[in-house]
């Protein structure tokens, strides 16, 4: 379980969900989760990423935006499917909305991705009893980073940054073997690192909220292509649903 030990729901910033970032080993989410189903979630995430239509030689991905509710785990689909984020969160592609390949709805009926979001749930009930909400608008992200020898795949925005997003769980699907950086950055508003780790073992999750600034370094190859997959469950804000 996660823990909130000491504090109470008077807080001095409502905003300060994992004071800038937890780190949470993937075992805590494969307690629920055997590998036959985490294999057939692979395949699954498999057939749902293409071609980032904002950089086609840099990443592929997915995306499917529902309405959760944390206390009761009911699921609904978002009817908007755009995604949105301000310049500010991301100079590279924000102030526009985006459109990005469909995963598809069967999604939030895959065990894998259920025992993930009830997990998540915790903290998303946090947030909720600071802010007197009951349901959560989330935008579910499937982004492979891929990067042959010598060469690079990067996120957007490219480096340090706060997101719209009061709260981001960036699930790791896979990483190659072969993967070279990909490293997640820690830093205060100053832009100066104070924490650098990986995410390896299947299911290792970073939560960040918008206390510190996060990043994480460009993909590379020592040999082949290597892949870098990743599920972003982001608890989006109300500016960004347009």
């Amino acid at each position: 379980m996660y823990t909130t030990v000491g504090r109470s729901a008077e807080v001095e910033n409502p905003l300060d969900i994992v004071n800038g970032y937890r780190f949470i080993a993937g075992k805590h989410f494969m307690q629920a989760i055997n590998d036959a189903d985490l294999k057939d979630f692979r395949e699954f995430y498999n057939s749902q990423v293409a071609q980032d239509p904002y950089a086609p030689a840099v990443r592929d991905r997915g995306m499917l935006k529902i309405v959760f509710n944390p206390f009761t785990n009911e699921i609904n689909l978002s009817e908007n499917q755009n995604y949105f984020q301000s310049y500010g969160a991301n100079d590279s592609d924000g102030g526009k909305v985006r459109v990005f390949p469909a995963i598809c709805p069967s999604l939030v009926m895959n065990k894998t991705f259920a025992r993930i979001l009830e997990k998540d749930a915790e903290l998303m009930r946090v947030y909720c009893e600071r802010h007197a909400r009951e349901s959560l608008n989330l935008s579910v992200h499937f982004i492979r980073y891929k990067a042959e020898e010598g060469e690079a795949s990067y996120s957007s925005p490219v480096w340090l940054h706060v997101d719209d997003e009061p709260l981001v769980f960036i699930h790791l699907v896979e990483l190659t073997s072969n993967a070279l950086g990909a490293d997640n950055v820690i830093s205060g508003m100053d832009n100066k690192p104070t924490n650098v780790l990986r995410l390896v073992a299947p299911l290792d999750t970073l939560v960040v909220d918008t206390m510190k600034k996060h990043a994480v370094t460009p993909l590379g190859s020592s040999d082949g292509i290597a892949y870098r997959d990743v599920m972003l469950i982001n608890l989006e804000a109300d500016l960004q649903q347009k």
